[in-house]
């Protein structure tokens, strides 16, 4: 079966969107360090397996899509921060 990435990507685009919209209220993830985001995405992930401790049939899909965009966005930023810091190394 061949994978569909621009669907994968797609959805979960929105899906990370939407959450960081909902988060816009928030200060800047580009003043953090690689380990501070990398705790708080450790929590994202605490947070997202909470969602799922309950049995498959009562999953609250919403609920788990909703955390796992947490987690892809805190991962995100980590890739950001990495180029970010790739490139001032390159720079000097």
């Amino acid at each position: 079966m061949k994978r569909d990435y621009k669907r994968l990507l797609r959805e979960g685009k929105k899906a990370m969107k939407e959450k960081l919209k909902e988060n816009d209220h928030k200060c800047g993830f580009d003043v953090e360090s690689i380990n501070i985001l990398f705790k708080k995405l450790q929590a994202k992930v605490y947070e997202l397996q909470d969602e799922l401790q309950v049995q498959p049939k009562l999953y609250d899909l919403k609920a788990i899509r909703h955390e796992a965009a947490d987690v892809a966005n805190y991962a995100f930023m980590i890739i950001l921060k990495c180029v970010q810091l790739m490139y001032r190394q390159k720079r000097k």
